[in-house]
């Protein structure tokens, strides 16, 4: 049976069959909604319920928080209309056409298993993002991959990414082994809301990331939000070469007196480090927080280590929603 969507305040109107999610349909039918992992995860593409009944065709994997589910905010990576529905988007979730401007790469690192990609906006841009958010870029085949921008906003025009060589990656391969500088990129954006506008000031933060989750953490830190506070950074990885920017942690251990680095090495088999930890995130966090400590955690990573970490936090330590702020790093491929 097929059911009619609309999207307030947009001309998106569509048709959608129980046999497709939301999302499936509203592409089959020519609109490009913003999304990401498609699982339920990552939270980007919500969109909130105004009227209708819609349904979850993945189980419990839906990663809304209480409050959003309470606002009817739901995920149509997710869910199948189950009868005519009306929704709107949320806040910062915009579609891809309203917001796609050109930038010019003017810089390419490229370092074992990861490039660090730097590029230019025009004088003319409208992007104005805020430490934590994130990007959509266009790939060939008018698909999009989104990235965490990792510097601090500096009104410069500049934008840096850093890309993991991912197996069989549609846009990783291009980055990691064809792009050239001076070379164009379509970028939408910037969207995520990673920084909440909440903050406890007398909580430590605790940022927790594997690989290039670090890029959005990077932006944070820099951006002194938080230097006034008891600073715990947790960066996991297979092996010591992951951990990219060693420079910028020495120098933030040298500026920041409340700054506190582990590195877990999950196949640590070289040299050992002072502060390398055998194991995974979760073990570090385990050994160098306290049960009783006030703590608010950002975490930007792989699906399993935010899943560990998400449990970790509200089972062990008792934390608060409101205090668990996640990221979550979807390989494309």
């Amino acid at each position: 049976m097929k059911h009619f969507v609309s999207i307030n305040k947009t001309e998106i109107e569509f048709f959608s069959d129980e046999n497709f999610t939301i999302l499936e349909q509203a592409e089959l039918n020519g609109h490009s909604l913003k999304n990401g992992c498609r699982l339920g995860a990552c939270r980007v593409c919500k969109l909130k319920l105004l009227s209708g009944d819609i349904e979850y065709i993945v189980g419990n994997k839906i990663g809304l928080t209480k409050k959003e589910l309470d606002e009817n905010y739901f995920l149509p990576c997710c869910a199948v209309a189950k009868s005519n529905i009306a929704c709107e988007l949320d806040g910062d979730n915009k579609t891809l056409s309203e917001t796609k401007e050109g930038a010019v790469i003017c810089d390419i690192k490229r370092i074992p298993g990861v490039t660090i990609l730097k590029f230019k906006l025009s004088k003319r841009s409208k992007m104005n993002f805020i430490p934590g958010q994130y990007i959509g870029i266009e790939v060939p085949n008018r698909e999009y991959r989104y990235y965490s921008i990792a510097n601090i906003p500096k009104n410069d025009g500049y934008v840096e990414i850093h890309v993991a060589k991912n197996k069989n990656g549609v846009f990783s391969d291009l980055i990691c082994e064809k792009l050239e500088v001076n070379d164009v990129l379509w970028i939408y954006g910037p969207y995520g809301d990673f920084i909440s506008g909440y903050h406890d000031e007398v909580r430590d933060i605790v940022f927790v990331a594997t690989g290039t989750g670090f890029a959005p953490i990077k932006s944070i830190i820099e951006s002194g939000l938080f230097n006034e506070r008891k600073i715990y950074l947790l960066w996991g990885g297979r092996r010591r070469v992951e951990h990219y920017f060693s420079e910028i942690i020495d120098n933030w251990k040298n500026t920041l007196h409340n700054f506190n680095f582990h590195m877990a090495l999950s196949r640590q088999n070289e040299e050992e480090h002072l502060e390398s930890h055998c194991g995974y995130v979760q073990d570090v966090f385990r050994k160098e927080i306290d049960l009783n400590d006030d703590i608010e955690v950002y975490m930007c990573g792989s699906p399993n280590m935010i899943n560990d970490m998400s449990e970790l936090l509200k089972n062990d330590y008792q934390l608060h929603e409101d205090y668990i702020h996640v990221d979550v790093f979807y390989p494309n491929s």
